[in-house]
């Protein structure tokens, strides 16, 4: 998730100031610190302020109030591409290593039947 400003269309990074565009304290500096998500499933922006008496004031608005707007990157089909080319490069190795194991197997057999197909055939020379 990212923070992105609603005039620029840049990301705005933690420790950033942020000026509130509407309601009662407009004007008034925040410092970003992290993006929330509520239970309902909105998201909203954990700001901070320096106050005299309290010291640090924590808050959470909606985004809107400083003009910005969050946006969700969508890294799950990185995640399933990447799994996908996992997976296959996994086969692939074991279809190869089985083909190679055959290899020996078959010089076996075919050194194992040779005997019998000859002697059926009557090419034995005993």
């Amino acid at each position: 998730m990212k923070l992105v400003s609603g005039t620029t269309g840049q990301e705005i990074t933690p420790r950033s100031t942020l000026h509130m565009q509407s309601g009662p304290d407009a004007g008034r500096a925040w410092r970003f610190e992290h993006i929330v998500e509520r239970p309902d499933g909105n998201h909203h922006v954990h700001v901070t302020c320096s106050n005299g008496k309290l010291g640090r004031i924590h808050r959470q608005y909606h985004p809107g109030v400083f003009g910005c707007e969050i946006t969700i990157d969508v890294t799950w089909r990185q995640d399933i591409c990447n799994a996908v080319r996992h997976t296959w490069a996994k086969v692939d190795d074991y279809l190869l290593a089985g083909a190679f194991a055959l290899v020996p197997l078959a010089f076996f057999e075919h050194y194992h039947w040779a005997e019998t197909i000859t002697s059926a055939l009557g090419f034995g020379g005993h």
